[in-house]
This record gives C-alpha cells, structure tokens and sequence, in this order.
C-alpha cells in the first residue's frame, strides 16, 4: 500500500497538470470562436468624473443621493475644505447612466470610461479551480485508504500544499467577479472659488498704485 500511494500522488498531480494544459487558451480557441464573441463575455467597467462646484457641500450631498437613486453605495468617500472624494460600486448596467445624472452636480472638467474583456484570464482561473479541487478530492479518497503512517504524512503535506492553492484562486477568482459585478466610479469635486469684494478692491488698488507710479 506504501508503495502505491506514494506513486500515485504525482501521477494524480501530472494528471491534474494535463486538464490544467486541455483548459487553456489556444486548446479552447476554436470552441471560444464557434461559441460567438459576444456569449458569456466577462467585463471589468471602471469610470472617473472630475468636477467643480462654488457649493462643495451641496454638489456632494447630491452626488450621494445620485449614487442611491442609481443601486449604488459609496465604498469610501473623504471631504476637506476645498475637495470631495468619493469612490463608488454600481452596476455595470447603472454606470453611464450615473455619469450622466451626475453632470448635473456640478461643472464637469473630466470624464473618463474604460472596459477591459477579462473572459480569459477568468476561464483559466475557473478550470483551474475545478481541476485542483477534484485532485483534493482525489487526495482525500486516497488518505482514507491510507495505513502507512509515512503514506499519511506525505498526503496529508500535499493536501495542505494543494488547500492553499485553492484558497488563492478562489480569493483571486472571487475578487475578479466582484469587478465584473460591480464597476467602480471615481468622483472628484472640487470647489470652484470666486474673488469676493475683498479681493477685487486689492486687485483694483494694486492696479491703481501701478498706474501711479508709472505717472510718477
């Protein structure tokens, strides 16, 4: 039993190896075209608005309750005396349509949206889950059966090896979904300061005092 359980682990990895390298992108690449370019297409949506407002505080309290009215929350937001800072998740459907409601928080100065096709990178992730999983499975079967304590020493090390792997793709897999699922909208609004009496008479004097001394 030693002697076969010891063989068979690496033989299941290289097994696990061979699905990971039939799953990849150049072996898929006629299935992916015969299954149509627009089916099951995996996009990442993330947006940027910069604007100016003479009320800073007025032009944020609407953008919040913009982002409501849209199914949106603010992921973190921040506002000083002269900027207010917001980064906002809303579905990638309600995201244009934000921007566009938002225009009318203040004057817009920029406005930036951006898509990028991870449908590959998230396939790849996906089947190689799925492969390192069932060779856990495989694993544990293969542990049960186990009487050698050497054998169980040496299964239960390449299951903790192959857990952690797990634990890293689905962390990786998890977060690539919730940037397809959400898109992320950055807001910046900044205050659009005007000259008050103040400093028009201190401009009209400088320029007085100028014009006097140029007489003189």
């Amino acid at each position: 039993m030693k002697t076969k359980a010891l063989f068979l682990i690496p033989a299941l990895i290289i097994t696990s190896c061979s699905s990971q390298l039939a799953s990849s992108p150049a072996s898929n690449s006629l299935s992916a075209k015969s299954d149509g370019a627009s089916l099951n297409r995996k996009l990442t949506k993330k947006a940027s608005m910069t604007m100016k407002s003479r009320s800073l505080k007025s032009s944020a309290d609407k953008s919040i309750a913009l982002v409501k009215t849209s199914h949106g929350h603010l992921h973190s937001s921040s506002m000083s005396e002269n900027r207010y800072e917001a980064t906002i998740k809303v579905h990638p459907t309600y995201l244009e349509p934000l921007l566009t409601q938002l225009e009318s928080a203040g004057k817009v100065t920029h406005k930036h949206i951006s898509s990028d096709d991870v449908t590959a990178q998230h396939r790849d992730l996906s089947a190689e889950l799925k492969n390192k999983t069932a060779l856990r499975a495989r694993l544990r079967s293969l542990l049960a059966k186990a009487t050698e304590v050497s054998d169980i020493l040496k299964i239960e090390k390449e299951l903790a090896r192959l857990q952690t792997e797990i634990d890293q793709l689905s962390q990786r897999l998890n977060s690539l979904n919730s940037k397809v699922n959400l898109s992320t909208l950055t807001l910046t609004i900044k205050r659009d300061r005007i000259p008050g009496p103040l400093g028009l008479v201190t401009k009209s004097g400088g320029w007085v005092f100028d014009k006097l001394n140029y007489l003189n």
